[in-house]
């Protein structure tokens, strides 16, 4: 239980803390005072750095499962355990052939499809909190805690819905970095998805708090 336990916390922590290295990379990917070679060097960081919180998403749910395991609360039997880790392995690869590859075709189909598993697997875990809920198989705490990752998986799927136009315009701004107008629209493009990326701090943290306190 002890590792599960550590492993969930790492997880946690690599979440929140690089996912606010992005954060601020997007941030100052918008200062038109900077060259534009500056501007494109932090982004790319910040796309790298993203890798992180994107592989933390994945395993969360998982480690969650054996650390409740470990715990005695019972979450899923054997079998919907081992596929639910054989799901994890499978999107992991998915999401690292896109990170690895150096072929924007495979990046693309990478990242298409790890946005709609984060759609399916918002679906997934609703729907497993519901029937927990409506079972009384688990207490109220943990049952909050599987919803409100469910929630991050919903916000996660809206993240990459605006940030795909926002880099669509950064592209722009590459391509013609004195406009004013585009350096603009590619800051305000930022504003929705900035503001997805604090749900998610506020999500990630709740359910921390959830865990910790068993409230």
């Amino acid at each position: 239980m002890e590792l599960w336990l550590y492993l969930h916390i790492l997880l946690l922590v690599f979440w929140v803390g690089t996912d606010l290295g992005v954060f601020l990379a997007a941030r100052y990917s918008e200062r038109s005072d900077l060259s534009i070679e500056t501007r494109q060097i932090v982004l790319e960081l910040g796309m790298k750095l993203d890798r992180l919180p994107r592989t933390a998403l994945v395993l969360i749910i998982p480690s969650g499962v054996m650390l409740a395991s470990g715990a005695g609360l019972v979450l899923l039997d054997g079998i919907a355990n081992m596929a639910l880790w054989g799901f994890t392995v499978i999107w992991l690869a998915i999401l690292w052939q896109g990170f690895l590859s150096t072929s924007p075709e495979v990046q693309a189909r990478s990242a298409k499809i790890n946005w709609w598993l984060n759609l399916l697997a918002a679906v997934l875990t609703l729907m497993w909190a519901a029937i927990l809920y409506s079972n009384g198989a688990a207490p109220i705490w943990l049952i909050l805690k599987i919803a409100i990752v469910g929630g991050i998986f919903v916000v996660g799927f809206l993240l990459d819905l605006l940030f795909g136009p926002a880099m669509g315009l950064f592209a722009q701004v590459c391509a013609e970095p004195d406009r004013s107008d585009l350096n603009s629209d590619y800051a305000g493009a930022l504003v929705p998805v900035y503001w997805t990326v604090l749900a998610i701090y506020a999500l990630a943290l709740g359910a921390a708090a959830l865990g910790v306190f068993k409230i």
